[in-house]
């Protein structure tokens, strides 16, 4: 181990530090004399669960927040980081993963919203477009238009926009805070690549992030926190991903994902057929047992998404829907909560919450019903039902009348869980819900997905994490053109061949 600051007491080398730093939220302690030291020239990882720090030293050092007390050091010079501009005009630049795009703007309007380029007095429209267009093939990102607007753009875009948004600076110091929560593979790798050259070229990257193989695959060496304190800084080689998770944790982490299902008769839940997501495609069908974790694989856009959203009655699509055997309709969500049938979104801040809004009233907010006569609710009942809730899911907070957007992301993923579990569904759709929070709470989400259905709920289970899908599922449809191409079970279901059957046009069984 390399303690935290050792060998940089005298600036040499070092291009972003922060010693002794303390922040206080009223009760809460989010620092308490944390360090970091990130050289000149290296990828450096911040690691620590959800609560630890990280996403508040990451807002001091880009000018958002202010510390209570502490030194902050650029290039080995004390700097105090009074604003985003200041942050800027030290050669800082941010990527959050919620996103600071304006929805209603082209994308080569958010690419030059801060420098916007003129011809004479006037603004060029012109100029504006060739310079998005610039920003976003030196990222390879040719395929984004630069007249569309944000909002017109998919998640994993909008990511992407937001990172060449950034990268436009030429920044000395860039840190990426959970810039790869929602990028497919190749975008990754992209990513990585930048990542790399920004590094080779002198550039200091500090990267948050709870994929824990992107840490080995790209940072030079990482700090741990726990609890806003500094647990001691690391070089790559020097400790492996189980140690690390346990120092996070602060205990030994022994089992990763719980006991798969393991009943020989499975009870049908709903039974699918003729079912087209696409025009002109095959029509196909597809089991959900009672009481399992089926995951959905394959490479990403390959219509994961889109079956669960059909089956939410959100999205396009046709097909036949039993259950018990008898047929239902669902054509919008609202038919699908009739039927028990619920789907924890993957923009949690945009489709799961209402951030400005206290954690109490988000969770009882999808069975106001249950607490109300005659149209008045019972406020007494409601908080009964909140505090039940949140000791159920361990959310940590000080009030229930706490804003969600002052939560992390994964306590947030965890207020929107709690909301939809209130209606004691039966079908439970999860549409990349690991997305952006820490190793402890997805080991908790693994273990209430494995609580759901061992009481009888079928859950349905989208993730990018191949290993998550094999490490947690007893089935795994893997999809292709919107197909589920192939369906592995019991022992079939492995790394090798998820990977294998998402780059192979498999024909689908008879």
């Amino acid at each position: 181990m390399i303690e935290a600051g050792a060998g940089v007491e005298d600036g040499a080398g070092e291009a972003l530090a922060a010693r002794g730093v303390h922040k206080r939220y009223g009760g809460i302690r989010a620092l308490e004399g944390a360090e970091i030291v990130a050289k000149s020239g290296e990828v450096h990882a911040l690691l620590g669960e959800n609560g630890a720090g990280k996403s508040t030293l990451v807002k001091i050092f880009a000018g958002v927040v202010r510390a209570d007390e502490g030194e902050i050091r650029v290039g080995g010079q004390a700097f105090t980081v009074g604003s985003p501009l200041d942050a800027r005009d030290a050669g800082i630049a941010t990527v959050y993963q919620e996103l600071s795009l304006i929805q209603q703007l082209s994308v080569a309007h958010n690419l030059v919203l801060t420098e916007f380029p003129r011809r004479g007095p006037l603004l060029s429209i012109q100029r504006a477009g060739q310079i998005a267009e610039a920003a976003l093939a030196r990222l390879g990102l040719t395929h984004i238009d630069p007249r569309a607007t944000v909002s017109s753009l998919p998640l994993d875009q909008r990511q992407m926009v937001e990172i060449t948004k950034a990268t436009m600076t030429r920044p000395q110091i860039l840190i990426l805070d959970e810039a790869t929560s929602s990028l497919n593979r190749a975008e990754v790798d992209r990513l990585f690549d930048l990542v790399r050259a920004l590094r080779d070229q002198g550039t200091t990257v500090l990267v948050i992030t709870h994929r824990m193989n992107e840490v080995w695959a790209l940072a030079d060496s990482m700090t741990i926190l726990r609890d806003g304190r500094t647990i001691g800084r690391y070089g790559i080689k020097e400790i492996d991903q189980r140690e690390a998770v346990s120092l996070m944790a602060g205990r030994d982490i022994t089992s990763v994902f719980p006991a798969k299902h393991s009943s020989e008769v499975d009870e049908v839940e709903l039974e699918l057929a003729n079912v087209r997501l696409r025009r002109g495609q095959t029509p196909w069908g597809l089991t959900l047992h009672r009481g399992e974790i089926l995951g959905l694989g394959g490479l990403q856009g390959q219509g994961q998404r889109d079956f669960l959203l059909w089956l939410y009655g959100a999205g396009p699509g046709s097909g036949d829907i039993t259950r018990h055997g008898k047929s239902i309709k669902v054509r919008r969500p609202g038919e699908a909560l009739r039927h028990g049938i619920v789907l924890i979104p993957e923009d949690r801040a945009a489709e799961g919450l209402h951030l400005n809004l206290p954690v109490r009233w988000n969770l009882a907010m999808a069975t106001l019903k249950r607490r109300s006569w005659f149209g008045v609710l019972a406020l007494s009942a409601e908080k009964a039902f909140a505090a039940a809730s949140v000791k159920q899911l361990a959310i940590r907070l000080t009030s229930l009348f706490q804003p969600v957007s002052s939560l992390s992301g994964g306590t947030q993923q965890k207020v929107v869980i709690g909301k939809f579990m209130a209606i004691d569904p039966s079908v439970v759709l999860f549409v990349d819900s690991t997305r952006g929070i820490d190793v402890q709470t997805k080991f908790e989400f693994y273990e209430m997905l494995r609580t759901l259905a061992r009481s009888g709920a079928t859950c349905v289970f989208y993730s990018s994490d191949t290993e998550e899908l094999v490490g947690l599922c007893d089935r795994v449809a893997v999809f292709h053109d919107g197909v589920p191409v192939l369906m592995l079970e019991g022992d079939g279901v492995t790394q090798d061949a998820v990977v294998g059957a998402s780059f192979a046009a498999v024909e689908v069984p008879a």
